[in-house]
C-alpha cells in the first residue's frame, strides 16, 4: 500500500445534493494525488446519500468510502474516520461546501514540514463572516480562553490539520459531537502545540440544512453545549489524561 502524505477525513450527515459534487471534487484531487487520500465518512444519513454512494462506488474508486450505521453525531463520524487514516499528517473538514476542499490540500503543503517536524496544528479562520456570527464567535473564544488559559480563536473553523501521533487521543477521549473541534484544540494547547491560522473565505451553504450553529437557536443550543461541556472538562481535567 502506498503511504500517504495527508488523510482528509469528511463526515457526511444528510448532504446528499452537496455529497455528490464533493465526491466529484475529491475524486479528481485523489486521482491527480496519490499521496493524498480523502474519506468520506456517511455517518448514517436518512437522505439517499448512502444509496447514492452504493449506487456509485465505481465511479468514485479514488476516494475511500466508509458508512455508520446509525448517526451518533459529527464528533463520531470524525473519530470514525480517523481509525482509517493512513496518512502522516491528518485533517478534517465539513461535507456542505462552504470549505474548498483544494483550499485543504493548499495549507497541507505550505505546511507539510512544519507539522511533521515541529508541533504545529493548523486551522482555517473564518472570513466575510457577519456581526451576528463573529460575535457567538468571539464570546465563546473569551470563555474558553478565561477557563483554560489558552489563546484560541474561532473554535468551529475549518479545516483542522496535524501530526498522526495526535490522532490516538482524539479516538480514545474526544466527544462525539461538534464540540470535537474544541477538544482538539485544547489539548493540543495544554501540549505546548503551536496553533497556526490561515484566513479563508466561507462559501455560501445553497444545498441541504446546517446541521450545527448554522440559525440563531442552533447557535444558543450549541453554546448551551460548549459552556456545559467546559465546566465538566474543567472539573474532570486531568493532565496525564491528555498528554500526548
Amino acid at each position: 500500500m502506498t503511504q500517504k502524505n495527508l488523510s482528509i477525513i469528511i463526515p457526511s450527515y444528510n448532504e446528499l445534493n452537496n455529497l455528490k459534487s464533493l465526491l466529484k471534487s475529491s475524486n479528481r484531487i485523489v486521482k491527480k494525488n496519490r499521496k493524498i487520500e480523502i474519506i468520506i465518512v456517511e455517518n448514517g444519513s436518512t437522505d439517499g446519500s448512502y444509496e447514492y454512494i452504493v449506487n456509485n462506488k465505481k465511479k468514485f474508486s479514488y476516494v475511500k468510502i466508509v458508512s455508520v450505521k446509525h448517526n451518533l453525531g459529527y464528533g463520531h463520524g470524525i473519530k470514525y474516520g480517523l481509525k482509517f487514516a493512513k496518512g502522516n499528517i491528518v485533517s478534517w473538514t465539513h461535507a456542505d461546501l462552504q470549505f474548498d476542499i483544494k483550499d485543504v490540500v493548499k495549507f497541507f503543503l505550505k505546511n507539510e514540514s512544519k507539522i511533521k517536524l515541529k508541533k504545529i496544528v493548523v486551522k482555517g479562520v473564518r472570513e466575510n463572516r457577519s456581526f451576528f456570527d463573529i460575535f457567538f464567535t468571539k464570546g465563546m473564544s473569551l470563555i474558553v480562553n478565561f477557563f483554560f488559559n489558552t489563546k484560541i480563536y474561532d473554535i468551529n473553523a475549518q479545516p483542522k490539520m496535524f501530526s498522526q501521533k495526535i490522532v490516538k487521543n482524539v479516538i480514545k477521549f474526544g466527544p462525539d459531537d461538534f464540540l470535537i473541534d474544541l477538544f482538539l484544540l485544547l489539548i493540543v494547547s495544554k501540549n505546548g502545540y503551536a496553533i497556526k491560522e490561515f484566513p479563508l473565505r466561507v462559501k455560501k451553504r445553497f444545498n441541504d440544512e446546517a446541521k450545527g450553529g448554522g440559525s440563531f437557536f442552533g447557535k444558543i443550543k450549541l453554546t448551551l453545549a460548549t459552556l456545559k461541556y467546559i465546566l465538566s472538562l474543567k472539573i474532570n481535567y486531568n493532565k496525564n489524561k491528555w498528554k500526548l
